[in-house]
């Protein structure tokens, strides 16, 4: 059941991408997300920054229905290809995913579902359903089959094991375009410090019991890093500090609502 779910969905992908959906008119030459301008901060006096215009959304800590198949493909290029939001690279064998920044006091997640359930403790909405997400990563060359030592329970010690990737968050400035590591993301209160560099791996799917739901949707999350089972990507590495400790990094300046793009891109085998 499981390994019929996840590859009946990359084939879905595949298909349709193949079968008929042509070239998006005026996207030929560069078809990657873009930013939107930069939007200056609050006026002096204004407590809270003022926040573009999205289409409602599920509250937070509230679950929302899982996808019962993948967006539509649409074929780019004979490389390119878009699922749903997500953009997909397949020579360069990266993905570029639009979200916001979340109104978050405390991150175990670092990404999380359109409306998905924990968007409370992630650092970025991405516009995206997880199952969307998983189709992308696979097609990016990552294999489930080269996961191990999955987390079992929600703070597993273990250290999870799997095709490795890095990952980058983008956004405007009033100074243009800024990038960073996503380790930059996370701020130790204990020691003032942001996580250092360390290794991110694909633990692959997990679906609900008697179900074809990816846990990742039926949670919300996907990009974690308190080893968990329902992400779809971990931290191999433990953060250090009590809970609590680890805060959306001040320091950058990404008020909620804040625009970004989020890279991740497959390694080759002798960088994983």
């Amino acid at each position: 059941m499981k390994h019929w779910s996840w590859r009946s969905a990359v084939s879905c992908a595949v298909v349709s991408a193949a079968a008929g959906v042509v070239l998006v008119a005026g996207q030929a030459n560069d078809p990657r997300p873009k930013l939107p301008p930069f939007v200056a901060g609050p006026p002096p006096g204004m407590k809270n920054p003022p926040r573009p215009v999205t289409p409602p959304k599920a509250p937070s800590g509230v679950r929302t229905p899982p996808p019962s198949a993948p967006s539509r493909v649409e074929k780019l290029s004979e490389s390119t290809l878009r699922i749903g939001a997500i953009y997909v690279d397949l020579a360069k064998k990266e993905m570029v995913v639009p979200g916001t920044i979340n109104d978050v006091m405390v991150l175990e997640f670092l990404l999380n579902t359109k409306s998905g359930y924990k968007s409370y403790e992630s650092a970025i909405e991405a516009d995206c359903t997880a199952l969307d997400f998983n189709v992308a990563l696979v097609l990016i060359g990552l294999d489930e089959e080269r996961s191990s030592a999955r987390p079992r329970f929600h703070f597993d010690p273990v250290t999870p094991q799997g095709d490795g990737v890095e990952m980058s968050v983008a956004w405007r400035t009033a100074a243009g375009e800024r990038r960073v590591k996503i380790e930059e993301l996370i701020y130790n209160e204990g020691n003032k410090q942001t996580l250092p560099a360390g290794h991110w791996v694909y633990t692959g799917p997990r679906f609900m019991p008697n179900s074809k739901a990816l846990m990742a949707d039926v949670d919300g999350v996907l990009v974690g890093f308190v080893h968990t089972p329902a992400t779809l990507i971990e931290r191999a590495e433990a953060v250090p500090g009590p809970y609590g400790n680890a805060k959306l990094n001040p320091t950058l300046g990404l008020n909620p609502g804040t625009p970004v793009l989020v890279t991740i891109k497959a390694l080759p085998p002798a960088a994983r």
